[in-house]
């Protein structure tokens, strides 16, 4: 693993405003500190884009795409658009501790 590696971590999801906050403050509490969040949005009916939205931060994306109920093309198109080195994902009801990716990359 070199130092510079990018992560690009794609978190599909889908009226999960509540939940989206935590998973990204996750993301801003990582001791590896060079990755890129793509959060594809199945055109939530809740704060989903506000809740990106503010917390205004580069390193984090908003993709509305229609994934017509199926996880895993969200997944597919946040990959299509990544432009890490590596990819993770995160769901948008989920979190990772601190070292999460400082951990993984290590591995590598």
């Amino acid at each position: 693993m070199k130092s510079e590696d990018l992560v690009s971590v794609v978190i599909p999801t889908y009226n999960h405003a509540e939940f989206l906050a935590v998973a990204l403050d996750s993301l801003l509490s990582q001791t590896y500190e060079n990755w890129e969040a793509i959060v594809v949005n199945n055109y939530s009916s809740d704060k989903t884009i506000e809740v990106v939205e503010g917390f205004q931060d580069s390193r984090i994306r908003l993709l509305n795409y229609h994934n017509n109920g199926v996880i895993g093309a969200a997944r597919n198109r946040g990959i299509e658009i990544a432009k890490g080195d590596y990819v993770a994902f995160l769901d948008s009801d989920d979190s990772w501790s601190d070292t999460k990716l400082s951990t993984c990359m290590a591995e590598f």
